[in-house]
Formats: C-alpha cells, structure tokens, sequence
C-alpha cells in the first residue's frame, strides 16, 4: 500500500507542472455551463467557498479548478449581460434609415450592409444594427447615412438542434434584424472628417479592398483584398467553392497562419537586418528589436485587416509568442497557448462555439505539442550541413506540419461543416509555402511600396502567386471524391474527442494512453450516430423526410432553401442538392392536407394539415400530425404537432428509435438564458 502511495506520489510530482495546462480547459467548461444555464451563480460562488475551506498542499489546485470554472462562468454572465440589445419581436416592414458600419457581400453576392444608430418610425424598441441586403450597383460607403425601406426580421435560430445558431452570433454582434431593401436606397454622403476614428479606418479599409481589386483583377484581386483587409466581398462563388473543396478555404480568413506569417517575416528580416553590421550586433538585443518590429507589425495588421474576432484572436497567439521574446521566456510552447486561450475566453466568451477558435488551438497545440515530443530529431536535423539536407529538412517539417494540423482540425471541420476534405493534405503541401515564401512577402512589400506609389511590381507578383494557389485548388478540388459528406454527430462524440485530445497533448508519459481510448470511444460514438428521420422548419414552412435509401426529400421546391440544404448537408451529403432532394419527395397535396412518409422502413405516415380541423384519418395511431393552426389536443392518438409545440421554435426533428416512443427536440433562436434546444 504505501508503494502505491509512493508511485501515485512520482506520477503527481512528475505532471504537476503540467496542471496550469489546463487552467484554459476549465475557463471553457466554466463559460460552457454559463451558455447552457447548467450551473447558477450561486452553485459556484458554494463551490469556491468549499474549496477554499478545504485548502491543504494537496488539495489546492482543487481550489484553482474552481477559480478557473468561476472565471469562465463569471466572464460569459459579464459579456451576456454587456452586449444584451432590443431584437425584432415581429416581422416588420416599413422605412429604416441609419449609418453604414459595415459594407460587405452575402453568399449570392448581393450587397449587404449593417446599419447602427438605426431609427424606425413608429417602432417602441429600435434594434442597436440592422443588416439589410441591396440591389446591386448601390454606391455606399462606411461612415454614410442611409434611408430605405425594407422588410426585417428577427435573426434566425438553428434549423435543428445542435446546427449553426446564426440568433447567437447576432446577439452577440447586436444585431437585432436582419433583412432586404424594397426600394431605392437614399445615400447621405458624410466627409471623412466628420466620421470617429474607427470609422476612418473601416472606410480607408474599403478604399484599399476596391484599389486592389480594380488594380489586380479577377479572382485574384478579391481574394488580395481578403488576405489584406478581411474583405470577401469581391470573391466569386466558384472561387470560395474550389477553396473549400482542395482544403484551402482557411487561407481566406485572417487567422493565425497570416499573423504568423507576418510576424515571422518582419522578425527574421529585421532581426537580419541588424545582425550584418557587427557593431550593432554588439551593442543591442537584436532579438528583441526584433520582437518589438514584428509586433507593431501584427498590431498594424490587425487594425488594417478589421479587428475581426478571428484577426484578435489570432494576434493575441501572435502577441503572446512575441512578448516572451521580449521577457526571454520560450517563445512558442504550451504555456503561451494557453495563456492566449485564458485571454481570449475571457475577453470574448462566445469565441468557444466557433469553429475558428477551436481549429486554431488545436492546430497550435498540435504542433506545439508534437514538435516537442520530436525535438531531438529536429536537433539532429538541424546539424546536418548542406543544401540538400536543409531542403529535406524543409520538406519534412512541411509535411509534418500539414499532417499534424490536418489531424487536429479534421474532426471540427467534419462537425461543423460535415465534410471530410480528401486532398486537402496535398494541396497544404503546395499552397502553404506559397503563402509563406511568396503571397505575404509581396503583400508586406506592396505596403511598404503604397506610400511612394511604387507597388506596382509587388501587386503584380501577388496576382500571379493568388493565381498559383488557385490552380492548386481548382486541380485538387475538382477530382472525383474530392470531398466526403460526415453526417452530423452529437456533442458528446466531440467533447470526448476533444478532451481525449487535450489528455494526450497535456500529459507526459503513459499517463497518455487513457487520453487515446477516450478519443477512441469519440469515434465510436460518432459513427453509432442516427440522424432524425422528420424535420420541420420554423412555422412548418418546409418539412424533410428519410426515403428507404436513407437519404432526405424536401416537402417544397423553394422556400427555407437555406435551412434544406443545412438538412441535407447534416444528412451527410457533400454537396447538397435541393432539386434533387424536392424530386425524390414522399409527398403529395391537395387542397386540404398533404401527405408523405418517412423512416427507414417508410413506415411513419406524415400529416400536414393545411386548413380545417383534423379527422381520425389525419391523426391515426403511429402517425405524425403537423398541423400549426390547431391546438393540441390532451390525448392525440398520433403523435400531434401543433401551435403550442411549433409557437417561438426555429427548428424541430423526430426519431424513431426501435421499439420506443417517438424523440422530438426544438429549437430556439438564441436569447442569453442558455441553450435553447430541448
């Protein structure tokens, strides 16, 4: 016994300096149990006051597990509470006028702007933003104020439970409606001058998007402005779509691999700079000079580029590596990591459900991680003289990157997205080193040329390096099987992924292995996953089903053809058609109610009623009744849904499970109380 003692003893000893790891895991389980109204405040604060009367030397990092969840808890309260602003309670159509805050493009291409400072006759609670879709050829710019008339509505919730919550997103952007302009819109030009400063930047922002894209052209030109600004806008559909399919549509957001990039090339080329003349060699810490350039280099990056979410967070990752410099700590390790995390969830608690903010830390952990436990054979590398042999070295740092990278993302992307990308490891390979020895180089040099009108040359050199890329995505992503439809999984599947993950990275030694069988089981249960065999859409607009091939049909040809393809795309389908999925539909109509089937064996009738009351037809034993007029009666003999069932819902799904009673679960659009799916 006391050999066990003494073992547990070693193990507790050897890993202790491996627990503030994890301080970042508890901020998240902390702001995740705030987001999903599991825990009161006062069931923590109870918590913390025992932990706290508990303390011994043993039993202290107890005390700071607390500490940690209370921060997350404490934090996602802190910024529910703060950005909390009036949305739309009902359909509204009538005159909008405000200043444009943001001016960018929808997924069909159409202008879209988001409007602050919004006024609404007639309206007793007036949304803090407003974004409205426009006619093209509307010429605004950020700063202006407009006049319209528009038809708005509240920001939709998920389609189904567990699917993309846009309501959350808006909540947190306080954006209270969302819509489209019925008219013309009236433009109220306002000088520069006479705009805040945040506004100043965002306008010169738009004026270097619209440069680059009348000066380079294209494709290429739209996704300069991208890479340079944040501004997608100008991409075309075919382009993102060929991005997406290779495993390449990372390379459009703002995100870590372009502040690294930055940052790294500002650091070595200034820190190269200084170390040619010995003398000055001497006399400074050119590493730190160094440090210091490529920092306000990322800050600068990050005010040009927007401020997006993504952008800070990938400059906070940025900051902290460089500031470590500057202290003479490590500058990439697990600590700083996680540092960064703790940051970046407190700061911005909603961060934690977006895929960006999971595939990055993962990513870096990844990588931090595995070149750790590899560092002596990159030593040994690195010894070795010779071109070939740095260019070897260079080849299986590459690849070992894209590998790692790709691992640790995969299961978020196939989450998220619902795709498993095939080529996307090849097409890293190539276009990767693009980015780094080619595309931001000429993007840094075209900045240092602008102010001396000299960037021809290096706005040249980056069309044709955006060219390249792109011909590696449209190569790799137009192959037969590119791209794998995942249907989509439970959280549960994830989470155990994830914290079977987080095991195996912080730990050292055999304590590892646990960490592997619980990923194990994530993928386990992943595949036992069964879908839903009904969807109904908000107010009933669009009904799916499940064909005796498994595969989903839609109960309309148009409406809701956002929420049918996110269905159909959750199903497992890689690219989702609706066409398609309307003619292969188990329904038929008149003008009373309409009719279909669904379940594997196709034998669970569905009901909608359209108008009058229902029948003992309509509501027979085994049957499903949508009927969202009618009330729901006390004892329905079929499964019965109604007004009550359907009222303030954004999406609902029924199982069948063998041999028990029906799963129905709903959805809510997102109000700052918690997770809204039952």
């Amino acid at each position: 016994m006391a050999e066990a003692r003494h073992s547990v003893k070693r193990l507790w000893r050897g890993q202790a300096r491996r627990f503030a790891l994890w301080v970042p895991v508890l901020v998240a389980c902390g702001v995740w149990m705030r987001f999903i109204g599991v825990a009161p405040p006062w069931l923590l604060a109870g918590a913390g006051v025992v932990a706290l009367a508990w303390v011994s030397p043993v039993r202290l990092p107890v005390f700071w597990a607390v500490c940690a969840l209370a921060a997350g808890f404490g934090a996602a309260e802190w910024r529910i509470r703060d950005v909390a602003a009036p949305v739309l309670a009902e359909p509204w159509r009538g005159e909008v006028s405000g200043q444009v805050r943001i001016v960018d493009a929808s997924l069909s291409g159409r202008p879209r702007l988001t409007l602050d400072a919004v006024a609404m006759p007639g309206m007793a609670e007036v949304p803090a933003r407003v974004r409205v879709s426009v006619r093209p050829g509307v010429t605004v710019r950020v700063g202006d104020r407009v006049r319209l008339r528009a038809v708005l509505a509240a920001p939709r919730g998920p389609p189904e439970p567990g699917a993309f919550d846009f309501s959350r997103m808006a909540y947190f952007d306080r954006l209270g409606a969302v819509g489209y302009a019925t008219g013309a819109v009236r433009v109220s030009p306002i000088p520069a001058l006479g705009l805040p400063v945040r506004l100043r930047v965002d306008r010169w922002r738009g004026t270097i998007a619209a440069a680059l894209r009348a000066r380079i052209g294209g494709e290429e030109g739209g996704i300069a402005a991208a890479l340079t600004v944040g501004d997608r806008g100008g991409i075309p559909p075919e382009a993102r779509d060929a991005l997406r399919d290779s495993g390449l549509a990372h390379l459009l957001a703002i995100s870590g691999l372009h502040m690294g990039l930055l940052a790294g090339l500002v650091f070595w080329t200034v820190r190269l700079a200084l170390a040619l003349p010995p003398v000055l060699a001497e006399r400074i810490a050119i590493r730190k000079v160094a440090a210091s350039c490529a920092l306000a280099a990322a800050g600068a990056y990050l005010v040009l580029s927007g401020a997006g979410v993504a952008t800070q967070r990938a400059f906070i990752m940025a900051a902290v590596a460089l500031v470590a410099v500057l202290v003479d700590r490590t500058a990439v390790s697990l600590r700083g990591v996680a540092v960064a995390a703790v940051l970046i969830l407190l700061a911005r608690p909603e961060s934690l459900f977006e895929a960006g903010f999971q595939m990055s830390f993962a990513a870096v952990a990844a990588l931090v991680a595995g070149y750790d436990a590899t560092r002596g054979f990159w030593r040994a590398r690195a010894e070795r003289r010779g071109i070939g042999a740095r260019l070897a070295t260079g080849a299986m740092a590459t690849v070992m990157t894209s590998v790692l990278a790709g691992a640790a993302t995969a299961p978020f992307a196939a989450y998220h997205f619902n795709r498993l990308v095939i080529w996307s490891l090849p097409a890293n390979l190539l276009a990767t080193p693009a980015m780094g020895l080619w595309i931001m180089p000429c993007v840094i040099l075209a900045a240092v040329l602008a102010p001396v009108g000299l960037d021809g040359v290096a706005l040249v050199l980056l069309g044709m390096g955006i060219a390249w890329v792109m011909g590696i995505a449209r190569w790799f992503g137009g192959l037969d099987g590119a791209v794998e439809g995942i249907a989509a999984t439970s959280p549960v599947a994830l989470a155990c992924i994830v914290l079977g993950g987080l095991w195996v990275v912080i730990w050292r030694g055999g304590l590892r292995l646990p960490g592997a069988v619980v990923v194990a089981a994530g993928l386990w249960l992943w595949a036992g996953t069964d879908r839903p065999d009904l969807f109904v859409a908000r107010d009933a607009e669009l009904i799916a089903g499940r064909g005796e091939d498994g595969r989903l049909w839609v109960s309309r040809a148009r409406a809701e053809g956002y929420t049918a393809r996110l269905w159909l795309r959750r199903n497992g389908s890689a690219r989702p058609d609706r066409d398609a999925a309307y003619d292969r539909r188990e329904w038929s109509c008149n003008a009373r109610r309409c009719r279909g089937w669904t379940g594997a064996g196709q034998d669970r009738r569905v009901i909608f009623l359209r108008r009058g009351d229902a029948n003992a037809y309509d509501c027979a034993e085994g049957g499903i009744l949508i009927a969202p007029h009618l009330p729901e009666p006390q004892t329905p003999a079929c499964l019965f849904i109604g007004q009550e069932t359907l009222a303030g819902i954004s999406g609902l799904t029924v199982a069948f499970p063998d041999g028990r009673a029906p799963v129905v679960r709903t959805a809510r659009p997102w109000s700052g109380a918690g997770d809204q799916a039952r």
